[in-house]
Formats: C-alpha cells, sequence, structure tokens
C-alpha cells in the first residue's frame, strides 16, 4: 500500500473509530457467530485478524482458539479494541499495528487467518492475499469476507464512485468473479463460499463512514442512488424507506486452503 493511500486510510478510521464500532452491522452478534461457524476453529489453533478494527471478530473466535491476534493500520481501532479487550476481560488475544502487505509474523505462523470487510480498502489486494498465505500454514486456512460489487461495468463504476465520496479510502469493491480469478491465481481453493444480501439504512451507513446529514458527500451520494434506482444502475437495490432509502450489499463469504504441490514419486 502506498504510503498517500496508508494515509487516507489512517485519517479515515482515525475519523471514525467511534462511529464505525458504534453502526458497524458486521459485528453484531449473529453476524459474527456466523463467520465463527463458517469457519469452524478448532481449540488448538492459532487464529490472525487482519485489519481488525475495534477487535470484535478476534474476540468472537477467541473462546474457540488457543490464542487469536489481531492487526491493524490505525491506531485509535487499537485503542478501541484494547478498551473492549478490557470489559470483556479476554486473556487469550492481543493487537499489533502494522501492515496488511508486510505482515510481522514469521511463515507458517497462523492456523486461521481472517480479513473481512478490508480487501476493498486496498488499493493491491492481491499483495494482501500473498501476504496472509505466507503467514498461513500448509494446511491451514483463510476466512475472506467482503461486499462483491456488480459484474456490468457501467454498475461497478457508479457504485464505486458513491463508495469512495462516502469514504475516500475505499479503492474498489471486488466482483465475485475478480475473487475467484484472485484466489486461483494465488494458489487458494475456495472450500466453502456462501452469497447474501445484507440489506441497510443508507442513513447508518453514512454516519458509519462520519458522514452526517448535512454533509455535501451525504446528500450528493444519496443523490447519484436516487437517480439510479431505476434499472438499479449503482448495483444497490436502493428503496425508499420513510425519509431513508434501504440500500444492498452484496457479500461474498469464502474459506480458503492453499492448493498443495502433489508429491512426487520416483523409481
Amino acid at each position: 500500500m502506498s504510503k498517500k493511500h496508508a494515509g487516507i486510510v489512517q485519517k479515515q478510521f482515525t475519523k471514525t473509530a467511534e462511529a464505525f464500532s458504534t453502526f458497524a452491522t458486521r459485528d453484531t452478534p449473529e453476524m459474527l457467530a456466523e463467520r465463527v461457524a463458517f469457519a469452524k476453529p478448532q481449540p488448538d489453533e492459532i487464529a490472525l485478524d487482519v485489519a481488525c478494527g475495534p477487535g470484535a471478530l478476534v474476540f468472537a473466535m477467541a473462546p474457540h482458539v488457543h490464542f487469536a491476534r489481531g492487526i491493524d493500520l490505525t491506531h485509535a481501532m487499537l485503542r478501541q479494541a484494547l478498551a473492549f479487550q478490557a470489559q470483556l476481560r479476554i486473556t487469550n488475544a492481543c493487537f499489533d499495528q502494522g501492515e496488511c502487505e508486510r505482515l510481522p509474523y514469521p511463515d507458517a505462523a497462523f492456523d486461521l487467518i481472517m480479513c473481512q470487510f478490508a480487501l476493498h480498502h486496498m488499493p493491491r489486494p492481491e499483495a494482501a492475499i500473498e501476504e496472509m498465505k505466507r503467514v498461513s500454514k500448509a494446511e491451514g486456512r483463510l476466512l475472506i469476507a467482503d461486499t462483491l460489487g456488480p459484474e456490468s461495468d457501467e454498475k461497478w463504476e457508479l457504485h464505486n464512485r458513491i463508495e469512495v465520496m462516502r469514504d475516500p479510502s475505499h479503492a474498489a469493491s471486488l466482483r465475485l468473479t475478480t475473487f475467484l480469478k484472485l484466489f486461483e491465481e494465488h494458489g487458494l481453493s475456495v472450500l466453502r463460499q456462501t452469497l447474501k444480501p445484507r440489506p441497510r439504512s443508507f442513513h447508518r451507513w453514512m454516519l458509519r463512514a462520519g458522514v452526517e446529514a448535512s454533509n455535501r458527500r451525504y446528500q450528493e451520494a444519496r443523490r447519484l442512488i436516487e437517480e439510479a434506482i431505476p434499472g438499479d444502475r449503482a448495483g444497490f437495490s436502493a428503496q425508499y424507506d420513510g425519509d431513508d432509502l434501504t440500500i444492498v450489499h452484496y457479500e461474498g463469504m469464502f474459506l480458503l486452503g492453499q492448493q498443495l504441490a502433489p508429491e512426487s514419486h520416483s523409481g
């Protein structure tokens, strides 16, 4: 990640650390339980959450593994995580500050590596995938969850234009086809996958990014989504809900394993 984009990410998530912790629908108990069940963690495993934010997935995973770590670029998010850890009295977890493209861990250090809703902030998601693979044991698993961009080029461009307007640290929501190609190119097999629509309030979505209704960016993003409702031209499946809008993010969750080279047999 370039220093410029890393600075944009840190600025955005420093500003929104408290709002993000309050409004992050991905961190409801139900959704966290869903991710834990999907990953099937084992009691002897060591887990890592990359771009962990305020640590919700680390804390959800900790009771099911030997030890859980989280790493994030933004110090303000890690302060939130440590505060939550103290409240929850979770002792088998810790947090580090660092960048996903240069993880400060040795090769083959983790049994389970998780990264949820972070790859769309990365201009080079392939570099993060390669680093996660590097620090994963050969028999380890990667859990990737993220929003999916529309497959249509026209929808994809408008969709990401709105996302960047809301959050300048957004790079691109990858298409399902892009994810699957990325996994294949990096020697990862899809062990399990699920694709789900996640309806949410436009208003709360904007607040989570620190954008109030009085902000010009809020108003412009809403205008673009409203104009795109006929034909769903932005890929948000938006509908009016009183004074608010309901928008839909389509999410993919993938459990991945490394494609091991076949053993060679001589003579």
